[in-house]
């Protein structure tokens, strides 16, 4: 007799889990965001509506690509775009000394006579850019320094810079390419 509770009790363990787990759903960070075009899986439906139907004909303009596009940047150098959801080269807009110069210009930020050297070299993600640089204060060694800055490249805005910019900004607001290097690397 013992048998059937434990049976039933496991049962039931794994319904409460299924239940759980089926009313999770897609996290909001992980949503599309209106306005951003999704890209499709390859090999989905083309123009037929039909999965597989259209294998052997060639794309027609209505079938998406997961490719990348370029985002024309009003008075700059187009860059490229996944729509945020993955940072890619910046491509020299912003470049790392206009990340560097940003970082003078922030006020208490750096000392006068520390040396600042660009580590890693801006990505981007929609108006959105991540960088990593070295910093060198005499005396006191050098440490490596996270920058997210956001706006176009003549005229960016500090979002965040420090050891760990994983702050809520950045986890509410920022781009998933730019949140997955900021708080999961």
């Amino acid at each position: 007799m013992p048998r059937v509770p434990r049976l039933a009790a496991a049962s039931a363990c794994v319904l409460a889990g299924a239940v759980l787990l089926a009313g999770c759903g897609t996290p909001p960070e992980l949503r599309p965001r209106p306005g951003v075009p999704v890209p499709s899986a390859s090999g989905s439906s083309g123009p037929s509506g039909r999965p597989g139907a259209d294998a052997g004909r060639p794309p027609t303009e209505s079938t998406t690509r997961p490719t990348p596009g370029i985002t024309p940047v009003p008075g700059g150098t187009p860059s490229p775009s996944y729509g945020g959801y993955v940072a890619v080269s910046c491509a020299g807009n912003p470049s790392g000394a206009q990340v560097t110069d940003l970082l003078r210009r922030s006020p208490g930020l750096l000392r006068s006579d520390a040396t600042v050297r660009v580590v890693r070299e801006p990505v981007c993600a929609d108006t959105w850019q991540y960088t990593v640089v070295e910093v060198n204060v005499p005396g006191r060694g050098s440490s490596a320094m996270q920058v997210v800055s956001t706006g176009r490249a003549a005229s960016l805005i500090l979002v965040t810079a420090g050891s760990n910019v994983c702050n809520a900004r950045i986890r509410a607001t920022a781009p998933a390419g730019i949140r997955t290097l900021a708080c999961d690397a």
